[in-house]
């Protein structure tokens, strides 16, 4: 009994927190507009400073705060406007977003018709746009390898419905033979349809798209517990078939996040490669992670209550079950 009641405090917190790592799809993205000389507008999708862990920019020590008449309010949006004193911004200056992210996208766009598009990793001072890679022709090849790759590695990290259904199959498939064929037919077909999302040979809606994920992690759990019991379904039989067709679905999860970014015809070529490359590095990361803690657990050599063999399978199919009616919910709003 003891048990059973820890398994249950351990699902209610589990889809306390699930939801919103689920439905972290979206690239956290800010806008720098150079509005007038010594004028310039900041955009991202958060509420105002101070209400959440948004707190506001800091600007460089020539800047500050001013009216917004000239800067058009977007309704889900926080919107703020700074002037520089003396001088326009330089490459030397930062601005510094002292946020609880891994990174941004900043999308600039200067007077002169030019724009730039650099993501930054948060570090020790919170998340610092430096304005020389902002500039248009600042970014190098190696800036830009860096950039998208990050993004992929990024998305699949922070988005736990597909590293679920990664740790699914994990669970699932017997021998390593099997889990290597598994994995690379889910890593093509997710492959095939990021492309074929970002040169718009194929786009769905992403409702549907996020329901039949968690739809895949919940048939995933249900065929654990039918292995369990003897009865092999067709993705214990057939695990790399399942993996292909579920695969082509988050493929297209992973293009919602891509497709954001706005990205110019000449762009998308190396933005396809990088951002599927840090994804597949962020899910080779997890597959390591996995099998270190099988390991470790292995060598502790923790007795596990029977009653607790079906536990792993219960959890999975409890949040994505979760998931698939909050999503379902969501595509047939009041």
């Amino acid at each position: 009994m003891i048990h059973l009641r820890r398994l249950g405090i351990a699902l209610l917190w589990l889809l306390t927190i699930s939801s919103a790592w689920a439905h972290r799809t979206e690239i956290d993205q800010v806008t720098l507009v150079e509005l007038a000389q010594h004028r310039y507008g900041i955009r991202y999708k958060a509420p105002p400073p101070g209400m959440s862990e948004f707190a506001a920019p800091l600007l460089p020590a020539h800047c500050h705060w001013a009216d917004g008449e000239d800067f058009p309010i977007e309704e889900t949006a926080t919107s703020l406007v700074f002037e520089s004193e003396g001088r326009p911004l330089t490459a030397e200056d930062r601005i510094i977003l002292p946020w609880q992210r891994h990174g941004v996208l900043v999308l600039a766009q200067w007077r002169d018709g030019s724009t730039a598009r650099q993501f930054f990793m948060s570090g020790p001072e919170g998340i610092v746009l430096e304005m020389a890679l902002l500039r248009a022709g600042s970014g190098s090849i190696s800036a830009t390898v860096q950039r998208y790759a990050m993004l992929g590695m990024e998305h699949i990290l922070g988005g736990i419905d597909h590293l679920l259904f990664v740790a699914g199959l994990l669970l699932l498939v017997k021998g390593t033979r099997r889990l290597l064929i598994t994995i690379t037919a889910f890593t093509v077909a997710h492959s095939i349809t990021l492309a074929f999302s970002v040169f718009d040979w194929l786009t769905l809606p992403s409702e549907p798209v996020e329901a039949v994920i968690a739809l895949s992690i919940v048939l995933l759990a249900v065929e654990k517990v039918h292995q369990q019991r003897g009865h092999a379904g067709l993705t214990s039989r057939r695990p790399w078939l399942v993996a292909f067709v579920f695969g082509l679905v988050h493929g297209l999860g992973f293009a919602g996040a891509l497709g954001q970014l706005g990205l110019p015809p000449a762009e998308a070529p190396p933005a396809l490669l990088f951002f599927n490359l840090g994804v597949e590095a962020g899910q080779l990361l997890f597959v390591v992670a996995w099998f270190a803690l099988v390991w470790l657990l292995s060598r502790l050599r923790l007795p596990l209550p029977a009653r607790l063999a079906l536990a792993p399978s219960y959890v999975l199919g409890t949040i994505s079950t979760y998931w698939l009616l909050e999503r379902i919910t969501a595509m047939f709003p009041a």
